[in-house]
């Protein structure tokens, strides 16, 4: 097992902030700052979710650019075990899963796909980031 990775898709944020916002918007691909920020905040919003037998697993996430896209991880060599078990964790079964702390459970990542509370908690901040970019420098 492995680090487990969680693209963020700012094409799907841009498209949900757009609904939002009237006029001028930001390519979010060009601000890299601001997806940053909006990969720290789906990690926020899944952590209570996160299984935390030690802790490890929660204190092992993390932002990384690759390939292009922000990716919310899972997992790290430094941090206890978690490089191996985080994947196994997140696609866990649940059914067959005794989980040691109330409100855990696998497949977190689910808490902030779009239609869940999570994903509506990350668009209003993405909203708000963006507003304030299109503030500062006006670019689209």
């Amino acid at each position: 097992m492995s680090n487990f990775y969680y693209k963020i898709s700012g094409k799907d944020i841009r498209q949900a902030v757009s609904k939002k916002i009237t006029g001028p918007m930001i390519a979010l691909s060009k601000n890299p700052e601001v997806m940053s920020k909006i990969t720290d905040k789906a990690i926020q919003i899944v952590t209570p979710y996160v299984p935390m037998k030690s802790g490890d697993l929660r204190r092992s996430a993390h932002t990384v650019y690759h390939a292009r896209r922000w990716q919310a991880v899972w997992g790290m060599g430094g941090i206890g075990k978690t490089s191996k078990y985080a994947t196994y964790q997140h696609n866990a079964d649940d059914s067959n899963w005794k989980r040691t702390t109330p409100g855990t459970k696998s497949y977190w990542t689910e808490e902030v796909a779009p239609g869940s509370s999570g994903w509506n908690s990350l668009i209003a901040y993405a909203t708000k980031l963006v507003k304030q970019e299109v503030r500062k420098n006006g670019k689209r």
